[in-house]
């Protein structure tokens, strides 16, 4: 997949612009692995959920990464 410009909104309501580097389902849900435009070091991985999308951190961060680098 090439990566796509995006632009999100957070939850302070300013637009920020991203890259979107992948999207996949994993375990019934959908993530996206983005890269801020302005600051390529700020990489997020983000889930659907109701009315949007989240940032995914800690234990639920780690188990899917995890499970990234196996399929690869």
């Amino acid at each position: 997949m090439d990566a796509e410009d995006i632009s999100l909104i957070d939850e302070s309501g300013e637009e920020r612009r991203f890259r979107l580097h992948d999207a996949f389902d994993l375990a019934d849900r959908t993530y996206y692995l983005v890269e801020s435009v302005d600051d390529p070091e700020q990489v997020l991985l983000l889930r659907d959920a109701e009315g949007g999308l989240e940032t995914v951190e800690g234990d639920e961060f780690d188990r899917v990464i995890e499970m990234l680098e196996q399929e690869d």
